[in-house]
């Protein structure tokens, strides 16, 4: 008979668990992968499958019992990490649509908006022809791989756990220039 005990459990999903609530959180708020076209079952599996291929280059995660307050911690400051990332890219797309709309408003071009599905908001057709080819631009020169390493990379710098000495301003951004991310 096999025994299966709550460490155990813990043990063999740690590695796995931490990782992915980060990288889900960066794949819900960046802008390609996380408008309302992409399905949510793709976002979970391509999640899945980057924290399987970076499990190796990824730092060992600390075991922490899924119903301790520390846990609760754990995932919120996954969560901010990957939504902060997400962010970051989402603000260069916000940028250039707001570009888009600018060009518009000097064209006389505003008077025609319309409903954007894909944001859920008024839009023009030039701010959502940039927001387009912005969004070509970004998967054709890498930029979503470098992304992902950036993620990969953000558990070097941010690394999983209580650590105070990570969370420090200065030897964080140390840490995150240290390796190649910025």
């Amino acid at each position: 008979m096999i025994t299966l005990t709550e460490a155990q459990l813990t043990a063999w999903l740690a590695p796995i668990f931490w990782p992915f609530i980060r990288v889900l959180a960066l794949f819900s708020s960046l802008p390609v992968l996380g408008q309302r076209t992409v399905p949510v079952r793709v976002r979970v599996g391509l999640a899945f499958l980057i924290v399987v291929a970076a499990q190796a280059s990824l730092p060992e995660m600390p075991t922490v019992a899924l119903d301790s307050p520390l846990a609760l911690s754990l995932v919120a400051q996954n969560l901010l990490i990957g939504l902060t990332l997400g962010f970051a890219v989402r603000i260069v797309f916000a940028a250039v649509e707001f570009a888009g709309e600018l060009i518009g408003l000097q064209m006389g071009l505003n008077y025609a908006g319309f409903f954007d599905p894909a944001s859920g908001a008024q839009g023009t057709a030039t701010s959502r022809f940039f927001g387009t080819t912005i969004g070509f631009l970004f998967i054709a020169v890498n930029a979503h791989l470098l992304v992902v390493a950036a993620v990969v990379q953000s558990f070097h710098a941010f690394p999983v756990g209580p650590d105070e000495d990570a969370w420090s301003a200065a030897d964080a951004w140390e840490r995150f220039h240290d390796q190649g991310c910025a």
